[in-house]
């Protein structure tokens, strides 16, 4: 099924809730560009069986939330999927995560049941000032992959993306810029170099 999850925390309560409706509002947006089916999930819908449960029908999850370096979590500080959810549909799959500090544990975690590729940050993901230019440096590598970029041609576009948000941000909002590189240097982008969308089961 030639489809992408959108998962997103987007409940008032949540800290920085705009800036990750942002996010999956960008995916969906991807999506539509490319002629790709989504299915989206928000709270209170936002659950294990909801997202972990869907992914036989989809080829990659897209999950903008909050996260630690075990899992990604709901609105009600529930683990969506974490190396403690049962994670065994993830296998051919793609994941792309925008959360603090997932890359640590749940993406070897990922890694280890086959998981093509994986997208997320092995530190914080922090967010200052104008949101545009995260939201732009955040979201590049989805981007390029949906549009049919190898995932290396993704990951180098994505890096170029960061380069060019922070020397912009450089010359408008110096500390802005500091957290964008902080985030540049989080980021994990890993799988096969010549992995396509098309690739993924």
């Amino acid at each position: 099924m030639d489809k992408v999850l959108i998962a997103c925390n987007n409940d008032p309560i949540t800290v920085l809730h705009d800036f990750l409706e942002s996010c999956a509002d960008e995916a969906k947006q991807i999506c539509a560009d490319n002629g790709i089916e989504y299915s989206s999930v928000y709270p209170p819908n936002l659950r294990e069986q909801n997202v972990i449960g869907v992914m036989p029908e989809h080829r990659l999850c897209f999950f903008a939330g909050h996260g630690d370096a075990d899992g990604i979590y709901n609105e009600d500080e529930e683990a969506v999927v974490s190396i403690h959810t049962t994670n065994y549909d993830f296998k051919d799959k793609g994941f792309y995560s925008i959360a603090c500090s997932c890359a640590k544990n749940l993406h070897p975690h990922l890694k280890s049941l086959e998981l093509q590729f994986f997208v997320g940050y092995n530190d914080t993901f922090n967010v200052r000032g104008e949101r545009e230019p995260f939201v732009n440096s955040a979201m590049a590598g989805l981007k390029s992959f949906l549009n049919g970029d190898t995932l290396k041609v993704a990951k180098e576009k994505m890096i170029t993306t960061y380069d060019d948000q922070i020397a912009a941000l450089d010359i408008t909002d110096p500390m802005a810029a500091v957290e964008l590189v902080h985030n540049k240097e989080a980021l994990v982008f890993d799988g096969n170099n010549d992995l396509l969308f098309s690739d993924l089961q």
